[in-house]
């Protein structure tokens, strides 16, 4: 018997073809789920990422996110501190103690932000670079384009009562001295008929006469009291190569034709005091010594043989009249060169020794001490001879009340102990300008004190784009700053360090605040 197969009506087809869709829905078919929300979009940046302020600013902006639940900033992977943002683009600061100076200083940053939204998603921004070297203050002109203070100047006073004096060319071309105050507020000024340019020098005020010289080399030398009155100036027929201040505040100053002379500080343009003319070249800045003043130059003995010079000092009467003739002449030292490469020399402040650097072979160079008042600078008229140092010399200065003996490269710098000559830089290692930037001009802190600071810039009479501050060479480095304006500095009567950044002033930590965090 055959039966056939039950045929299912279109109903119940319809029926269990839904349960089917059903079934396939609920197992993950299509239609498909809703996408998962994008992560926000987190963007940090930093309005001025190379300054030297008090405070570093950032600007947070977050799209994507209904409420943030929290934000983060980072330098790498460093937590550094969570901020309140809410919405649109928010300013933040951090702070200098809330930055690890993991990398030295400045802090050469690279900081980015973590935001988590309130429904748990998260995103990180792309890092930003900033260089910061924190500060006590920051003063700016009232003019947006207006520049605080001239590109060289000096700190003069302490505390709140700081100004800065510096001279400038204005628009009439007559070289003019200026003082702002710590507000960078124009409180005087004066003509003085001197050019300014990057070689201008100021020595300090005169504790008795309140007066400081003003000096361009190859052009003239004034004398101007505190209250900005001009009351010495040397002949426009006089063109200075060197100057120092005698103890009663006239100038010793030298001039390109081997001639010195005392010029007195309240004469005006006046015939100087007296008149020592060297028929051999100098080699150093004249230096008082009680009654006497020293002349160092090179001469060749009457009977020598070719190319054997020597180093002779000379004593003048400090108090004397009209054409000097040295008291006492003693030749120091004899060496093998010629008239066209004088050495280096600068006498120590006291008077007492003469230090001398001379190239050696494969442009190293070393430098001699030599008592001022024993033939030869040997046996015990040589005080000490330095180790060879492995690059041409540009300098020989010594600072640190005497203690210490700069010894200057083109890009490099070594310092000495003035009583041995050992090289005392931190493992024996130079401090450095960067890159193709050359020592241009140096600072010395006040009188004993210990700190040095490298100015340097592209080339000579070219205005510093770095700073690198040491506050011992022992220590070695402390900071360094570098701008792609430029740059100058000076310290006040309380040795705090003052840097002319660009158009602003800025008065930087204590350094024994910075020698904290230097790793």
């Amino acid at each position: 018997m055959h039966l056939d197969r039950p045929r299912l009506s279109a109903s119940r087809a319809a029926f269990l073809a839904s349960l089917a869709i059903s079934a396939l829905s609920a197992c993950g078919g299509d239609p498909k789920l809703p996408p998962v929300p994008d992560p926000p979009v987190v963007t940090l940046s930093i309005p001025e990422p190379n300054t030297a302020a008090p405070l570093l600013k950032i600007r947070l902006l977050v799209a994507g996110c209904d409420a943030v639940a929290q934000a983060e900033i980072y330098d790498r992977e460093v937590f550094l501190k969570t901020v309140p943002y809410t919405s649109g683009s928010m300013d933040f600061e951090l702070a200098s103690n809330e930055i690890k100076y993991t990398s030295g200083l400045s802090a050469k940053l690279a900081l980015h932000a973590k935001v988590t939204c309130a429904d748990g998603r998260s995103n990180v921004s792309q890092p930003q670079a900033a260089t910061f070297l924190p500060v006590t203050k920051v003063v700016k002109d009232a003019d947006p384009n207006g520049q605080v203070v001239t590109d060289f100047f000096v700190a003069e006073g302490n505390g709140t009562g700081v100004s800065f004096i510096g001279c400038g060319n204005p628009t009439t071309g007559v070289g003019t001295l200026f003082r702002v105050d710590s507000a960078g507020k124009l409180q005087q000024s004066v003509a003085m008929g001197v050019p300014c340019n990057a070689s201008t020098v100021y020595t300090d005020l005169h504790p008795s006469t309140n007066k400081r010289w003003v000096w361009t080399p190859g052009a003239r030398a004034v004398a101007v009291h505190q209250n900005f009155t001009v009351s010495g100036l040397s002949k426009p027929t006089i063109f200075l190569s060197n100057l120092s201040m005698m103890d009663n505040g006239d100038a010793l100053i030298a001039d390109d034709d081997n001639i010195v002379y005392r010029l007195p500080h309240d004469s005006g343009i006046g015939a100087p005091k007296w008149t020592f003319a060297s028929e051999w070249p100098l080699v150093a800045p004249p230096l008082q010594k009680g009654s006497d003043v020293l002349v160092a130059y090179m001469e060749q003995p009457e009977v020598t043989t070719a190319k054997v010079l020597q180093i002779v000092v000379a004593r003048l009467n400090a108090n004397g009249t009209g054409d000097l003739v040295p008291v006492s002449q003693t030749a120091i030292l004899k060496y093998n060169g010629d008239f066209g490469s004088p050495p280096l020399a600068s006498f120590s402040p006291d008077g007492t020794v003469l230090y001398l650097a001379f190239p050696l072979g494969n442009n190293q160079s070393s430098i001699q001490a030599c008592r001022v008042d024993s033939a030869g600078c040997e046996g015990s008229g040589l005080k000490w001879n330095s180790p060879a140092l492995p690059v041409p010399l540009q300098f020989v200065l010594p600072y640190a009340g005497g203690t210490r003996v700069a010894a200057i490269g083109l890009q490099r710098v070594w310092f000495l102990n003035a009583d041995t000559g050992a090289i005392v830089n931190k493992d024996g290692k130079s401090v450095d300008a960067s890159g193709t930037l050359q020592v241009v001009q140096v600072q010395l802190g006040r009188a004993t004190s210990p700190e040095f600071y490298l100015l340097n810039g592209s080339g000579p009479g070219e205005l510093p784009q770095e700073i690198v501050a040491v506050d011992s060479g022992e220590k070695g480095e402390l900071f360094r700053f570098e701008v792609s304006s430029s740059l100058s500095c000076s310290v006040d009567n309380d040795n705090r360090l003052w840097m002319r950044t660009g158009n602003s002033l800025v008065q930087t930590l204590p350094l024994a605040d910075y020698r904290k965090v230097r790793p």
